[in-house]
């Protein structure tokens, strides 16, 4: 026997494993061990044993991405060499899939681990031993995810806010019709009804950061002619304590952006994409972590189309109902890029004129932007491809390649190049009307 499969499904403290050979026989039925060092020797002991009651030459071992709880099992089989033992951290959602094509409903740990060795056997071009146990990335991912998580509570504190300020001073609200500016959570931080500004003196509200005396003597009016009339204690601790609450995430996200990018510029990838004008270090390190190994992904199609940002269209008979961006897989990224696109727009001139030329054809604003969201991801992966910065002639060049190879092989790849039309297929009027168009005359065959 040469190679044998070791699945590994792995749960919050333990993991189950299952070794198959490569005919899917199973050589060891499950077992199950503890994320523990009685455990991880455990496991170097029995694999042994097993190398030498089957005479395996090799085991090709995997276990699924699971947040973090399958880092020790993976760092623990990486620095193995007695075994000739090769391990890769996968993506969840092949296996799912493919359990789900083999038509299997009972799923257990135990199961799991016999798909996953099923899995990497099947599949092996789907899968990278290569991959480091922990690198950079790991603990920047960690970092990006907590910043994450921070946005996400401030966006939902200022919403609460925002209701909470129509009743207590609804005058402020139409400087917050984008979002909350920074002057007015200070403000609400220090006084938070209007009935509490009205008895404040404008030096005292001039004290606030991002309030000039102007800006103080306008606030004051408006409180003197607010229709509020709320000033109990409750209502003024809650609004007080959550402008708090939004300005301590608000300088934590700041502090964490900082360190995260700090360390960040020390990678030569991120270093990389920030060629490009609109993209920052922050969304450099966003995308990285999206991508992960720019290698998995064979062409610029597969990986826009792995995060949802190629075009779909839905036909029904004669006409297209729908057509517009797929949206499959990770929303993240498409965030990001949406952000990168925006700021591509104003800084990078060559995105800025593809910008103005689609929305010269009458396109709208949502639509030009999706466009162009496609268009920055294949420029990434292009970039990461081939490790070169940007270069907005190069692209002009492929530009001009792609129109070119297309009009060369227009004819080749019509879809009814072995057989135009028939007289007499029973086809709707709509369609009839289209052949008559496309096609000078029927063929006769």
């Amino acid at each position: 026997m040469q190679k044998a499969y070791l699945g590994i499904d792995v749960s919050k403290g333990y993991a189950d494993f299952t070794l198959i050979d490569d005919k899917r026989n199973i050589l060891e039925e499950n077992f199950q061990l503890d994320d523990t060092q009685k455990g991880h020797r455990r496991l170097l002991e029995i694999l042994h044993s097993l190398k030498e009651k089957h005479q395996f030459t090799q085991i090709n071992a995997a276990l699924e991405s699971t947040g973090g709880y399958e880092n020790n099992w993976l760092t623990l089989l990486k620095e193995v060499e007695s075994l000739n033992l090769n391990v890769a951290r996968i993506n969840p959602y092949g296996v799912k899939h493919d359990i789900q094509a083999q038509m299997k409903r009972t799923i257990t740990d135990s199961v799991s681990a016999r798909h996953i060795a099923e899995y990497i056997l099947r599949y092996p071009d789907k899968v990278n031993y290569q991959e480091e146990a922990y690198n950079l990335f790991d603990s920047l991912r960690s970092q990006y995810n907590y910043i994450t998580t921070l946005v996400k509570q401030k966006t939902q504190l200022s919403n609460q806010l925002e209701k909470h300020v129509y009743s207590v001073f609804p005058e402020l609200l139409p400087y917050c019709q984008d979002s909350m500016p920074n002057w007015v959570i200070y403000l609400l931080s220090e006084y938070p009804t209007a009935d509490s500004i009205r008895e404040a003196s404008v030096e005292q509200i001039s004290q606030i950061d991002y309030i000039s005396v102007n800006k103080a003597k306008m606030i004051k009016n408006k409180a003197a002619k607010s229709v509020s009339r709320i000033n109990n204690s409750a209502i003024q601790n809650l609004v007080k304590h959550i402008a708090m609450d939004i300005l301590l995430r608000s300088q934590s996200i700041n502090q964490l952006k900082k360190q995260l990018e700090k360390e960040a510029n020390k990678d030569n990838l991120v270093q990389l994409l920030c060629s490009f004008q609109g993209i920052g270090a922050y969304s450099a390190i966003g995308i990285l972590i999206e991508i992960e190994d720019i290698n998995r992904f064979p062409s610029s199609k597969k990986i826009c189309s792995y995060f949802g940002l190629h075009p779909i269209y839905k036909q029904s008979g004669d006409g297209t109902s729908y057509i517009g961006m797929s949206k499959k897989g990770a929303a993240e990224i498409r965030g990001i890029l949406y952000m990168v696109t925006r700021s591509a727009i104003v800084y990078n001139p060559h995105i800025k004129q593809l910008y103005e030329r689609y929305k010269s054809r009458g396109l709208k604003t949502s639509q030009v932007i999706g466009i162009l969201m496609h268009k920055i991801l294949r420029i990434i992966y292009g970039m990461l491809k081939n490790n070169t910065s940007y270069d907005p002639g190069y692209d002009l060049e492929c530009q001009e390649k792609s129109l070119n190879s297309k009009k060369q092989n227009q004819d080749d790849k019509k879809t009814r190049r072995y057989f135009n039309w028939d007289e007499d297929a029973p086809i709707s009027k709509r369609q009839a009307k289209k052949r008559r168009e496309q096609y000078i005359a029927p063929n006769s065959s």
